[in-house]
C-alpha cells in the first residue's frame, strides 16, 4: 500500500493512477486518509466493484440465503446493469 498526501496526487496523478494497477493508494490530508484509489483492469472489475458495494444487492443475498432464491437476470434488473453478454 502506498500513501500520499492530496497534494502529492494532486501534482502526480497520473503516477497515482499507474500506483493503483498494482495496489491500493491512500491518500492522506494532514496526515489523516481521506481516500483509497484502487485500479480497475475492466469492466467486470468495475461490477464487482459496484455490486461490493450495493445495499440492494447485499439485501438481495440475505433474501436468498433465507432459502429465497434470485436468478441473476432478475439481479442484473434490479440493479439496473445491462444484460450480461454473452
Amino acid at each position: 500500500m502506498k500513501m500520499l498526501t492530496t497534494f502529492e496526487a494532486k501534482n502526480a496523478f497520473p503516477r497515482v493512477l499507474k500506483l493503483s494497477r498494482r495496489d491500493v493508494v491512500i491518500v492522506t490530508n494532514r496526515g489523516k486518509p481521506v481516500a483509497a484509489i484502487q485500479g480497475l483492469k475492466g469492466e467486470e472489475d468495475l461490477e464487482d466493484y459496484l455490486l461490493e458495494r450495493s445495499p440492494k444487492f447485499w439485501a438481495m443475498i440475505r433474501r436468498a440465503r433465507r432459502g429465497k432464491s434470485v436468478s441473476l437476470e432478475h439481479v442484473r434488473k434490479e440493479l439496473g446493469l445491462p444484460p450480461r453478454r454473452k
